[in-house]
């Protein structure tokens, strides 16, 4: 399993097949990357992967000295999301609220043993991720069980666990063959954040995304799509 620095983001990639989406064509080239700690990776990459701002996301395990770790075997690290995301879109502040608010539970959660953790890279990020702790603490009335710390290695998940949810849906599957033959580009894509994000939301509460005539899909795709939102 490879070991990717947080300050280094591939371009966009071509794959064998010659063609890529629109949504992948328009992606930055230069993103910034953040990493958290959170409790199901799989529920909070559907969750980023929908962000406005954020163009590509990976599940992996983070935080511990454990030099192999793995879904069998996490060892002293804990599951994590990786997000690159283009800062002129979504500022840092701005996605520590999105992450604070929808993956941080209140010291009085169903779930008071776990606690979240966002992974700075610097100084200046700790103070940031700090603040906006201290800010969702006085909004919610209350502690919250999140940590700083600061990024020392992500390690990949295993890749069943990678777009878990658009995995699940061996239509979808097959269409992005159509676009990825390789499976480092579908990891890496932005349309699959994408179809993973719309398809790990709790339906009816969410629609089809305003750009989803980038994503280039099939009219049958479209079709399953609609069917799945309003």
């Amino acid at each position: 399993m490879s070991q990717r620095t947080m300050d280094v983001v591939e371009p966009v990639l071509v794959t064998a097949l010659g063609c890529i989406p629109r949504i992948d064509q328009i992606r930055p080239r230069f993103l910034e990357t953040a990493v958290f700690g959170v409790e199901c990776f799989l529920c909070a990459e559907s969750h980023f992967g929908i962000t406005r701002g954020i163009w590509k996301t990976s599940v992996g395990y983070t935080g511990g000295r454990y030099n192999a770790p793995s879904s069998n075997d996490v060892g002293d690290h804990m599951e994590a999301v990786r997000v690159e995301y283009d800062p002129l879109m979504l500022s840092y502040g701005q996605l520590l609220k999105v992450f604070l608010l929808q993956h941080v539970p209140s010291r009085t959660s169903a779930l008071p043993s776990y606690v979240a953790r966002i992974f700075v890279k610097n100084e200046f990020e700790k103070r940031l991720a700090q603040a906006a702790i201290e800010r969702h603490e006085l909004y919610s009335e209350g502690s919250c069980s999140v940590l700083v710390s600061m990024y020392k290695s992500f390690y990949e998940a295993e890749k069943r666990h990678q777009k878990y949810f658009l995995r699940a849906s061996p239509f979808l599957m097959e269409e992005m063959k159509h676009f990825y033959s390789e499976e480092e580009n579908l990891v890496n894509s932005t349309l699959a954040a994408r179809l993973n994000g719309i398809l790990g939301q709790p339906f009816p509460k969410f629609g089809l995304p305003e750009d989803i005539s980038l994503y280039d899909l099939s009219e049958k795709a479209m079709r399953a799509l609609t069917h799945l939102t309003p």
